[in-house]
């Protein structure tokens, strides 16, 4: 994930944040913990602490600070800001993407003034705006059906688990490779420093399932994910709460939905309910936050040369994500 630091952050905000981490320390909540609930680098977030502590509340507060005369009026900023939010497709580019260039092209086409590129930089960065890698969405997303998800039918599932004084699960699978993602490291500028990593290809299939009350349930398959490992992982989720009912929702893959998984609901229906993501939408499933998290922080740049050692080295890191439940009750934040 894509940490950021306080100076990518609006002040009214970045304030809001600050005296929250303070809140959130007092609580004993790790540092660590606090920067990835705000998306932040763990540096920011400790700077903010030995301020506060050094010099208290006061220096936890927003200075306004001047800068240059703008070129562009507020009107004018406020329309640029409006039409940025719009794939810049739709003004003819190849792409979806903003650069500085292009947002360039778009400031003289819609207030006939010329910026240069540093300073439609210093403007996108006064927006509050970062340069940050886009989130992946399949094309094949219907909007609309994800709105109507969160709308309609999480509302629901949440109504039948206080019904039924229910654990709701998200689950979901995912691929863990033995050639590691290259994570970064300092080193002398203009010194390209080497990392070495296994280039072994293969891998293995973790199953795992998260609550809003902060649990993770997890597995690594022996075998590929079918519909009958699949009901076999309810079962492990079952097991975990003998004495309640569980709801577990899923996205639609075939193992989720074969005639078996029907079969199997109906027979537990007294004690099981089993609910489906709309299409194309893991964006609505915070178990996938658990692999990003996994992939970019635990595992990156790992050393394991085979799979037996990747499988030692993510069950080490899933027990170790599994015992933060701050962390886990974050990954709910876009739909709760």
């Amino acid at each position: 994930m894509h940490k950021l630091t306080g100076y990518q952050i609006p002040h009214q905000v970045l304030e809001h944040y600050r005296f929250r981490a303070v809140e959130l320390r007092k609580e004993g909540k790790k540092v660590n913990d606090i920067a990835h609930y705000f998306g932040l680098n763990r540096v920011t977030v400790s700077y903010w602490l030995s301020k506060y502590k050094n010099e208290g509340k006061e220096a936890l507060k927003s200075k306004k600070a001047s800068g240059p005369k703008l070129k562009l009026s507020p009107k004018e900023t406020m329309k640029i800001l409006n039409n940025l939010k719009l794939p810049a497709t739709d003004f003819g580019f190849e792409t979806p993407l903003w650069t500085c260039k292009r947002v360039e092209y778009l400031i003289k086409k819609l207030t006939r003034k010329n910026l240069d590129n540093s300073n439609v930089w210093r403007l996108l960065r006064r927006l509050g705006l970062t340069n940050q890698k886009g989130e992946r969405r399949a094309l094949e997303q219907n909007p609309r059906e994800t709105k109507k998800w969160l709308r309609e039918e999480w509302p629901m599932i949440l109504a039948h688990a206080k019904r039924w004084q229910a654990m709701i699960y998200f689950q979901d699978e995912a691929g863990v490779s033995v050639n590691a993602v290259m994570g970064k490291t300092w080193a002398p500028k203009g010194k390209t420093p080497i990392v070495k990593l296994s280039g072994n290809r293969g891998g293995i299939c973790v199953s795992s399932a998260i609550s809003p009350a902060g649990r993770l349930v997890f597995r690594v398959e022996k075998k590929t994910v079918n519909s009958t490992t699949f009901i076999d992982f309810l079962d492990k989720i079952r097991k975990h709460h003998k004495n309640r009912k569980v709801i577990v929702i899923v996205d639609r893959a075939p193992s989720h939905t074969s005639g078996k998984v029907k079969k199997y609901v109906k027979e537990n229906k007294r004690a099981f309910a089993l609910y489906y993501l709309p299409p194309y939408s893991p964006e609505l499933n915070p178990d996938e936050k658990v692999w990003g998290y996994l992939k970019e922080n635990k595992l990156k740049s790992h050393q394991a040369k085979t799979k037996v050692e990747l499988k030692d080295i993510t069950v080490s890191a899933m027990k170790s994500i599994q015992r933060q439940p701050t962390l886990l009750t974050s990954f709910f934040y876009n739909i709760m």
